[in-house]
C-alpha cells in the first residue's frame, strides 16, 4: 500500500513539474536597452524574433545603432517605446513572449 502512495504521490510531482515547464516556456521577457538617446526605429508588435534581433535603434552623429536586441527567440508581445521617444539605458522597451 504505502509502495503505490508513494508511486502516486511521484507521479503527481513529476506532473506538476512539466506543467510548470510548459507555463515557464511562455514566459514574458522584458526586454532593456543597453544604451541611452533618441529612439529611431522599433520592431512591430507581433513579429517572431530571433535570439539577437535588433528590437529597438537609436540615432548617433555617425547613424543608427542598436540600443536593444532579442534575448531569446520569441513573439514581440509590445513595444513600449516609439520613433521619437528619449531612452535611457536599462529601460524596459519590448516585451516577447518566448517560444
Amino acid at each position: 500500500m504505502r509502495k503505490n502512495i508513494y508511486w502516486i504521490v511521484l507521479l503527481c510531482m513529476m506532473m506538476v513539474i512539466g506543467i510548470y515547464q510548459q507555463a515557464s516556456a511562455q514566459s514574458v521577457i522584458n526586454e532593456k536597452t543597453i544604451l541611452s538617446g533618441k529612439v529611431s526605429w522599433t520592431i512591430q508588435p507581433g513579429i517572431m524574433v530571433k535570439q539577437g534581433s535588433a528590437l529597438v535603434n537609436i540615432a548617433t552623429l555617425t547613424g543608427e545603432i542598436t540600443a536593444c536586441r532579442a534575448s531569446a527567440d520569441g513573439i514581440v508581445q509590445e513595444v513600449l517605446v516609439h520613433p521619437g521617444d528619449n531612452i535611457g539605458n536599462g529601460q524596459i522597451v519590448v516585451k516577447i513572449i518566448r517560444e
